[in-house]
């Protein structure tokens, strides 16, 4: 189906640690256990644990990269799609998609977007995820023309609790 906006999200700006602090403490590690490794006697018998803690900063050094960049596409994203509105948060996180003809209310507050469905069933989308101010502008007008389209009761606002 053809999306009508998609933009990318930025998940590390809901984490406990930021992307740049995670980035120094991976490379903390990577150059604590070269230094270890390498500074060390060859025949050591904690050689085998420097190589795997240098191993695992590497694999988290990929992770962190994997999750907070485009290196493999965009993982995490927010869409609007003519019947669909789609959020992916990343690679290890599964899709949400909402059909927007089940939708009764959508409420647009500062940082979310609350939805009530037809059932009762409430959905809470984050959008302190987008990235530019431009882009959450354009969801904001894609919501509204999508209120329009479905006949979905919209309010917008600081806080409202559907």
């Amino acid at each position: 189906m053809r999306s009508l906006v998609r933009v990318g999200l930025r998940p590390s700006r809901n984490a406990r640690l930021s992307f740049g602090v995670q980035l120094m403490l991976v490379f903390f590690w990577i150059i604590s256990a070269l230094f270890m490794l390498f500074g060390d006697n060859p025949t050591n018998d904690n050689n085998f644990l420097y190589s795997l803690f240098l191993i695992l900063a590497f694999g988290y050094l990929f992770y962190i990269l994997s999750q907070n960049t485009s290196i493999f596409g965009t993982q995490a994203y927010f869409e609007i799609t003519p019947d669909y509105i789609v959020q992916k948060q990343g690679h290890f996180r599964k899709k949400i998609v909402i059909p927007l003809a089940e939708v009764a209310a959508m409420h647009i507050a500062t940082f979310a977007l609350k939805l009530t469905m037809k059932n009762g069933e409430r959905h809470l989308l984050d959008l302190k995820l987008i990235r530019r101010r431009r882009n959450l502008k354009l969801i904001k007008e894609q919501l509204h023309n999508m209120a329009l389209k479905f006949d979905i009761e919209l309010t917008e606002g600081p806080n409202n609790r559907h």
